[in-house]
């Protein structure tokens, strides 16, 4: 339904995060059809999401919610590739 981004901790144990997620807004004509069929418009390199804001400023976008995740984080050979905790 939408695209999100979030940072994963770089600490071990559980984390509780929120991610907000937003989607492409579209034409209206695509807006009545998300809403009546489902679906909607994708973006069609979807790694320039995570590109930065430099690269995100000219689309046009809805906010899509918030995902709730618990994620328990465990560290091992970080420090082989130079991650230090």
């Amino acid at each position: 339904l939408g695209y999100g981004f979030c940072h994963v901790p770089a600490t071990p144990g559980c984390h509780a995060l929120a991610c907000v997620t937003w989607r492409p807004r579209g034409t209206w004509w695509e807006r009545l059809s998300r809403r009546l069929v489902g679906g909607g418009p994708q973006l069609r390199a979807p790694e320039t999401a995570a590109a930065g804001a430099a690269d995100r400023f000219r689309l046009r976008t809805e906010a899509a919610g918030t995902v709730h995740l618990q994620l328990g984080v465990l560290l091992r050979h970080f420090g082989r590739y130079g991650v230090e905790s």
